[in-house]
């Protein structure tokens, strides 16, 4: 007689840093009934992709199994890389669940909800794709050089802030416009505060 496996629930809680309390995420799992051997617990950003106990927690989830959280931000904090956990989950015939928000993939009510998700996470697409042409526009209009990574330069601090605040650039896509690491425009920017912080003290 073939035995019929019975589905669990599996809660992943995270937190950004050790000074976050993981209480209510906590309660929340206790909520759902859910075991102490379920509940998995990482300290990273939400903005990673590359997150181990996210990824082992996946790993471990058959069909029938569902995926518990406190809120939607604990998944991740880019709704296009939640929309796509979630319908990932789906294909795999694994529902979603969130404790606060009342979120739930399960029946018609969580189709919708899947629905505009991915409606909106295309929008916030689009709204990043339309930003990064706009500020390559702008950028070229004012002769900034675009191509292979280049070395900093002083005068590359006054138009990486232009990127940033006038063309509404994000800090990842205006390091692009410039042909630099994300790091490196940083480190520039810093070193061009401490250069005019010197600069008013003499």
């Amino acid at each position: 007689m073939r035995v019929q496996k019975v589905a669990k629930t599996l809660f992943y809680a995270r937190v950004s840093s050790r000074e976050q309390k993981l209480d209510l995420q906590r309660d929340a799992a206790r909520k759902l009934s859910v075991k102490t051997a379920d509940i998995f617990i990482e300290k990273a950003s939400g903005v990673r992709h590359d997150r181990p106990v996210l990824a082992k927690v996946l790993s471990e989830l058959r069909p029938g199994d569902t995926l518990a959280c406190y809120k939607l931000d604990r998944i991740g904090r880019s709704l296009v890389h939640i929309t796509k956990l979630i319908a990932d989950l789906e294909e795999r015939g694994i529902h979603f669940r969130t404790v606060e928000d009342g979120l739930s993939t399960q029946g018609s009510t969580g189709k919708l909800i899947l629905h505009v998700l991915g409606a909106v996470a295309q929008f916030e697409r689009d709204l990043i794709l339309d930003r990064t042409r706009a500020g390559l526009a702008a950028a070229r209009k004012r002769g900034t050089r675009l191509g292979p990574p280049i070395k900093w330069s002083p005068d590359m601090a006054a138009k990486a802030r232009n990127l940033m605040t006038k063309d509404g650039l994000n800090a990842n896509d205006a390091a692009k416009v410039l042909g630099v690491s994300r790091r490196t425009m940083f480190r520039g920017l810093k070193a061009a505060r401490d250069h005019d912080e010197l600069l008013r003290t003499e």
